[in-house]
């Protein structure tokens, strides 16, 4: 467990480093000539990269190279952190995207299967639900402090305190890859690469990844889109930061949790909840988006995202076997991405044409009713399946 812990606290450095720069991605972008389709481009330019090389990712981890490959995520970052430093116009930043999306691709599959590959078998849920309680934590640190930096020292240096962060980061997992045993340095022999895709082609992965797609264009649009609407309205960069580490403190409160109670009793039951709650909170944001409302909002999709990502990894990638855990993290990631690269597009094509932010608001409730939707019918096709409800032992 102490390596666990160790991989868990580089993750909690390195997503607190990326959630510091969240709040000042899109008014950078505007401060350097971008409109909101330009900033929906940005964003799925990212979302791009990492749909292309996450599988490939997937299968580097799966030869053995975990740590390899988690380091390459890290050094990715660091440089793309150097280019936005030094970004003078949109296309140098354009490339700093490219590289955020390439450490992405990389660090995410890495984190997710290795989490998994150092966890007891019956307490997966349990470790991803605590690997998904750094990010909360780094979701409540991260945007708050990158927020009041932006206001106080200024857009480009916040990007230095970034990539302090992530060189932390890199240190630690570096250290922890000398302390790890050998079996989980060696190359799975099992695995086939690329054919490997056949084992993942069963109704729960495929059912979590589609409603993973549409709970994170849902996200999308308030990660790309809110930021600009607060600071176009006057209210600064530092109101979305406190937006975002308010959502971020909330999740704290259910995602250790959910994993848990996943384990036991199931990741469908626990993923509806939260998709519920995370609809309910859009639901008010569409009609109270400015503060003191917003905040409210902030804490219910909170709790119901820190209900949602531990209990739908549990469904996607709980039974996977060890020798696939990596490809199938990088396959099951795609997702995420996917809907990072559809949503920003759609949404600033919509707040372009009718001039307004708030203009996708109503969308972002019908969109996670949908992943709701979806795991509901997931788990009424295995009910049917097997008989019996679908629990953690798929």
């Amino acid at each position: 467990m102490k390596l666990t812990w160790l991989l868990h606290i580089s993750t909690l450095i390195f997503f607190t480093g990326g959630m510091i720069v969240s709040p000042i991605i899109s008014p950078f972008a505007l401060s350097l000539g971008a409109d909101a389709i330009i900033i929906g481009l940005l964003s799925s330019v990212t979302s791009i990269v990492t749909i292309i090389i996450r599988p490939f990712a997937g299968l580097i981890v799966d030869r053995g190279k975990r740590f390899e490959t988690l380091m390459l995520g890290t050094t990715l970052s660091c440089i793309a952190t150097i280019i936005y430093f030094f970004s003078n116009n949109l296309w140098f930043f354009a490339l700093g995207r490219i590289l955020s999306g390439l450490a992405s691709a990389f660090f995410m599959p890495a984190s997710i299967s290795t989490a998994m590959d150092l966890s007891p078998v019956d307490r997966i849920g349990e470790t991803l639900g605590w690997r998904s309680t750094m990010f909360g934590v780094s979701q409540l640190l991260g945007p708050g402090i990158g927020g009041y930096l932006a206001d106080y020292i200024g857009y480009r240096n916040t990007f230095i305190v970034n990539l302090l962060f992530i060189l932390t980061a890199f240190i630690i997992i570096y250290i922890t890859s000398r302390m790890a045993p050998k079996d989980i340095l060696k190359h799975s022999s099992s695995s086939n690469g690329l054919k490997d895709i056949k084992k993942l082609l069963k109704l729960n992965f495929i059912g979590a990844m589609l409603a993973v797609i549409f709970h994170s264009m849902a996200m999308s649009g308030v990660w790309t889109f809110l930021p600009a609407y607060y600071v176009s309205i006057g209210l600064g960069t530092a109101t979305y930061g406190f937006f975002s580490s308010i959502n971020g403190g909330a999740s704290i409160l259910t995602r250790a949790t959910s994993g848990r109670i996943a384990d036991k009793h199931g990741p469908i039951p626990v993923a509806s909840v939260g998709a519920l709650i995370i609809t309910l909170g859009y639901i008010i944001l569409s009609i109270f988006p400015n503060p003191p409302f917003a905040y409210v909002v902030a804490i219910l999709v909170g709790i119901g995202t820190g209900l949602w990502v531990p209990a739908i990894q549990l469904l996607a990638l709980g039974n996977l076997p060890p020798e696939i855990r990596g490809f199938g993290s990088g396959i099951y990631s795609i997702a995420f991405d996917i809907g990072f690269m559809i949503g920003p597009i759609i949404f600033g094509f919509i707040i372009k044409s009718s001039g307004s932010y708030l203009s996708i608001l109503w969308l972002l409730p019908i969109l996670t009713f949908s992943a709701l939707l979806t795991v509901q019918i997931v788990g009424l096709i295995m009910h049917r399946r097997c008989g019996k409800p679908l629990i953690a032992n798929i």
